[in-house]
Parts: structure tokens; C-alpha cells; sequence
């Protein structure tokens, strides 16, 4: 489902002069939501918390970054999520390995989960060009 709503969703930015950047904003999303779920998945067996917590931290950032510097241009809301995305990005640094396997488990995936309902609210917020009021 979300890859077909960020299909038809150029046609709403088109008409607000953002076209050129919209591609690279789906990719950017499209890149941090697979993240988000590898990282759930790795994190299970990963043999080493700190060095998974590093892999999915240098896929992650960046494309939080891009969308973040992008969004800007879109709408006032999909900027401020980011912003949100960004201090639960530098929490679960702070936190992902600081416990015993099963804390650190429970925290991974906490975070996983805040940062697929913030994509969710991001792909929502696109639905606002098209009318649709952005949380």
C-alpha cells in the first residue's frame, strides 16, 4: 500500500513547484522504512548489538537528513517530523545496547515502531497536497 500511495503522490507536488525533489523524498522514505524493518529483523540474531546499531545508524541518518532538508519546501508539518524522527533517531543511540540482550531487544523494537508510525504520519502528510489535512 505504501508504495502505491507514493506513486500518485508527484501529480500533488507537481502543482507546488517541488516535482524535481519529490523522487528523491520517496526514495529517501522508501530507504529509511526498509532500514527500519532490516533493523528489526537483525537485531533479533545480531551477535554484536553495537555494530548492528552502527550499520542501521549509517543507513538511517542520511536519509532522515535528506528528507529532512527536502521537506522543508513541502510542508510546515513533514519538516517538524522530521525533526521528531530525528530526536527518536538520537534516543535509540543513547539506548539501543545500553541493556542486557532482552532490553535491548524491547528498545529496538519500541523504536522501530515509533519510527514506522512517524513514516506512516510522513506518507499521510503527503496525502495534505492532495486536501487531505496533515497531522
Amino acid at each position: 500500500m505504501n508504495r502505491v500511495l507514493i506513486a500518485v503522490i508527484p501529480l500533488a507536488f507537481a502543482a507546488c513547484g517541488t516535482s524535481a525533489e519529490f523522487p528523491a523524498y520517496q526514495q529517501s522514505v522508501a530507504e529509511l522504512q526498509d532500514a527500519v524493518a532490516v533493523h528489526q529483523t537483525e537485531s533479533a540474531t545480531a551477535p554484536d548489538c553495537a555494530a548492528e546499531h552502527r550499520r542501521y545508524d549509517e543507513l538511517a541518518r542520511p536519509r532522515l537528513g535528506q528528507m529532512t532538508r527536502m521537506s522543508g519546501g513541502m510542508h510546515s508539518g513533514m519538516r517538524s517530523m522530521c525533526g521528531s524522527m530525528q530526536t527518536e533517531l538520537d534516543r535509540h543511540a543513547g539506548a539501543a545496547c545500553a541493556g542486557d540482550a532482552a532490553a535491548n531487544q524491547a528498545e529496538t523494537t519500541r523504536h522501530c515502531q515509533v519510527m514506522r508510525d512517524w513514516i506512516a504520519k510522513q506518507q499521510g502528510c503527503t496525502d495534505s497536497m492532495m486536501g487531505v489535512r496533515c497531522p
